[in-house]
């Protein structure tokens, strides 16, 4: 990461302050964009964000005061010598420099010559102990050469680009500075997406390998140990489970798999196109080919051009997933492939025709349509919230993987990356935080009456319990979110939990109907155990679904369980 600055950042030290006022006024005046120095100082997962945003505004003056915060030795003041002590040094070394050379030309004038490389051998040595008037050998300083040790490495971790661009270095940087770590340093690799992390901790250096060549190399990082963790930016498969079980353990158990956040593909185009939504079925013609032109679906008369993820990418996997595989089609040849998300992002808003899929945190300067799973299904924006419920269709979970022998270390930066804290990182890159929110709701004309009568008087949360495929069992995810709104309700004491049950519409209506009862009823068993009270748990069925019930991914999505407080 290339904004990282590894300096001292204290507010007594002027210099410092005297950049961060010209970075405040050039940011404010050009850009009207307002920082605080104070925050800067106090909070470096605000000071990241600032630098990493500013930088992307190629601005010279930014971008050599940027220079200057990543340059700390080559820009650090420090105190002027007085003149005395620079004369007393000076004359010093004349004085033994002077000595060192009579004292030479007087022995090679009491000894015959010698041949060059013995009498540069006697000359050190004669060099090295003097004696003193008093014939006692003088003791004389020789200079001291610090011998730097390599930097250890302390994991490796590869895998998703989503994650590993943005999101990964500042959960490492928040993780080790946590863990006592100083002067944090980035460096470039051979490729974009390689980076190294140097450190400081416990009076060694360390550093932590970071490759972001797409989620697959995560798995294939793991299978040939060159990875000590993998970063996806969607599920494991099966093939990939099967495989490194042997070696890595059962890497969808709970103690293997990390939820780490959320983010959503987002469909791009230019701020300029004024088409406002699409539906899933739709956006897959469009990837296809068989709709080329704007015209066709209410947009001007203008040629569509493709842009997508590279093969390595869970961004494309995602995609071709959810919306190609979905009504089967397939990605046009004419598709212009991206390994940097931000490159795609930054074609899609040079060029008026352009249509991308991106990470939500990519949308940038592009705008992002509201997608519909069917065309029983309302259209909905990705929105925070709407990503967080899984409500918007597109949505994804982002993973970290740690093998059941990964070191301490290893496990205990996944554990900080679910954290609350990790997740406030997760919320400052863009992405979306599990951290619980709440938020109103309103009535729906399609709607059960009880579900319309709850918006009136309660407010929803940021989070749907969801459950392996056929059980009723919790799947990962919900299993940490147990944790997350036990923790939530400690801090509303007084107020109560009410809980809808959702289905899929396969089968019997009264069937699914119990069949989301029973789901709503585990999860109030889970929380009443946990000392967590439970007003109410409503069963709705197959009403109001968010996703396509043709399929097993859009079944799973509609087979939920919603958290209400009053």
């Amino acid at each position: 990461m290339t904004t990282l600055f590894s300096g001292v950042w204290q507010a007594d030290n002027t210099a410092l302050h005297h950049q961060l006022t010209q970075l405040q006024n050039i940011a404010l005046q050009e850009f009207d964009i307002e920082i605080s120095i104070n925050k800067m100082l106090a909070d470096i997962s605000y000071r990241q964000l600032v630098l990493s945003e500013l930088a992307q505004l190629k601005h010279h003056k930014i971008t050599d005061i940027i220079n200057w915060l990543n340059n700390p030795k080559t820009n650090t003041t420090h105190p002027k010598k007085s003149v005395s002590g620079v004369l007393i040094a000076v004359v010093a070394c004349v004085f033994l420099t002077l000595t060192a050379f009579l004292f030479i030309n007087t022995s090679d004038s009491n000894n015959p010559p010698l041949p060059s490389t013995q009498k540069a051998t006697q000359a050190t040595s004669v060099i090295a102990p003097p004696k003193s008037s008093a014939g006692e050998v003088a003791q004389v300083m020789a200079p001291i050469k610090v011998i730097e040790k390599p930097a250890k490495l302390l994991f490796s971790l590869h895998g998703s680009n989503t994650i590993g661009e943005k999101l990964a270095p500042r959960l490492l940087e928040g993780f080790l500075i946590e863990q006592g770590a100083s002067e944090l340093t980035w460096q470039q690799g051979e490729k974009p997406v390689e980076r190294q992390l140097t450190f400081t901790l416990n009076n060694e250096k360390h550093y932590v390998d970071l490759q972001a060549h797409g989620s697959s190399t995560a798995f294939l990082g793991l299978a040939e140990h060159s990875a000590d963790m993998g970063m996806s930016s969607r599920r494991i498969k099966e093939i990939e489970l099967k495989g490194l079980q042997s070696t890595s353990g059962k890497l969808d158990g709970v103690g293997n798999e990390h939820i780490i956040g959320l983010d959503a593909l987002a469909i791009i185009v230019n701020q300029n196109n004024p088409v406002k939504q699409l539906s899933t079925q739709t956006l897959a013609k469009i990837f296809s080919g068989e709709i080329n032109n704007w015209s066709q679906i209410g947009g001007s008369d203008q040629v569509i051009k493709l842009f997508a993820r590279d093969t390595h990418s869970g961004t494309w996997d995602t995609f071709k997933n959810l919306v190609l595989k979905k009504h089967d089609l397939s990605l046009a040849s004419s598709a212009q492939r991206f390994e940097s998300s931000s490159k795609l992002s930054t074609q899609v808003s040079q060029n008026e025709g352009a249509i991308g899929f991106i990470g939500l945190n990519y949308v940038l300067h592009n705008k992002a349509l509201a997608i519909s799973a069917t065309k029983e299904t309302n259209a909905i924006y990705p929105t925070r919230f709407t990503v967080s419920t899984e409500d918007y269709p597109l949505s994804r979970r982002l993973y970290f993987y740690t093998p059941t022998n990964a070191t301490d270390t290893v496990k205990e930066f996944a554990h900080y990356a679910i954290s609350a804290q990790g997740q406030n990182i997760v919320a400052n890159t863009g992405l979306v935080s599990q951290n619980i929110q709440l938020e109103q709701a309103y009535p729906l004309e399609n709607a059960p009456e009880q579900y319309n009568q709850y918006t009136q008087t309660a407010k929803r949360l940021s989070l749907n319990f969801r459950f392996d495929y056929a059980t009723k069992d919790l799947d990962n995810k919900g299993k940490r979110d147990l944790q997350r709104l036990v923790e939530f309700m400690e801090q509303h004491v007084g107020r109560r939990i009410v809980l809808m049950g959702f289905s899929d519409s396969v089968g019997a209506k009264l069937k699914n109907k119990n069949l989301a009862l029973q789901r709503a009823k585990s999860v109030e068993r889970a929380l009443t155990s946990r000392g967590i009270p439970v007003l109410s748990v409503e069963a709705l069925g197959e009403a109001l679904p968010i996703a396509n019930n043709d399929t097993e991914e859009g079944r799973m999505r509609n087979r939920r369980v919603e958290v209400w407080l009053l």
